[in-house]
């Protein structure tokens, strides 16, 4: 072969070593350029994938608790005869079911937590208000709880209202709350708005049309609302309570309901008067 030959395949060969070199560089640059994008993606991606696993990581898991073994701990509940009879009779005397308590007394052995003089004071207290009979009330409690009279707001409001329909003028309307209802409100500022209220039956009086507000308080729905707050404070002075101990425990177990759904699949009683409860089966077939 010529050497002019050979220097030519050298040459022919050199460029095509130069192509080559060249795309191969080119190539090795979108590989890298390539790999920076994917290497980011994939970091976007395990980014992802690790805020997911905290996101599943936080989320609570449920304990599964079976209707079956529900009922077992509720036969393993101690509750005794007695303690059933003392929710019985404190509801019967809350209530006002005079002759219930003394029936229910004989046939249990269970005693009220009061006399029975006291709830029927009470209940001709209530009676009398509901009644309007408002002095008569005033008159009962003068003689069973004075200090009732004295510490109940919504009872001397009533007492100022009547007094305002009875042709009181405004001077002595003015005098009967500087004297019973203002140190009530000092007491407790939230009776601040209801004395307000009050107030406003002076200015209104005398109006065509009295607004809504004022109507309220004159309205005869009025007395049953001073006899429920009469009734239970009355209530709480003699027992502590100023609703049935019964009424208490529901509220207590809508609380506990309420907290453990949060937490555990449970058999919850979702009929309250009944006492019914949601079945609870397994995941998976009984044998």
């Amino acid at each position: 072969m010529a050497d002019y030959e050979i220097d030519v395949i050298i040459e022919i060969e050199e460029d095509d070593m130069n192509v080559v070199e060249e795309v191969d560089d080119l190539n090795q640059y979108i590989v890298d350029e390539g790999g920076e994008e994917n290497q980011v993606e994939a970091e976007n991606e395990e980014t992802q994938i690790s805020e997911n696993e905290e996101i599943v990581i936080l989320e609570p898991t449920k304990k599964l608790i079976m209707s079956d073994v529900w009922e077992q701990y509720l036969r393993t509940a101690e509750i005794r005869k007695e303690d059933m009879n003392r929710l019985v009779m404190n509801f019967l005397v809350v209530e006002g079911y005079l002759e219930a308590v003394e029936k229910f007394q004989k046939e249990s052995g269970t005693k009220p937590e009061v006399g029975f003089a006291s709830i029927s004071d009470r209940l001709a207290v209530i009676e009398a208000i509901e009644s309007g009979n408002l002095d008569d009330a005033v008159e009962k409690l003068n003689a069973t709880n004075p200090e009732i009279l004295k510490t109940n707001f919504f009872l001397n409001q009533q007492r100022f209202i009547e007094r305002i329909r009875m042709g009181m003028t405004d001077e002595e309307a003015l005098e009967f709350a500087q004297k019973e209802l203002k140190p009530l409100v000092e007491q407790n500022l939230a009776f601040l708005e209801e004395m307000a209220k009050t107030m406003d039956i002076l200015r209104c009086k005398d109006l065509p049309n009295i607004p809504e507000v004022v109507g309220e308080l004159l309205a005869n729905s009025r007395w049953f609302k001073t006899a429920a707050e009469v009734n239970a404070a009355i209530l709480t002075s003699q027992t502590g309570l100023k609703c049935p101990k019964l009424l208490h425990l529901l509220k207590m177990l809508i609380w506990t309901q309420n907290q453990l759904d949060e937490k555990v699949e449970y058999p919850r009683m979702s009929v309250l008067p009944t006492g019914q409860l949601t079945v609870i089966n397994p995941p998976w077939p009984s044998e």
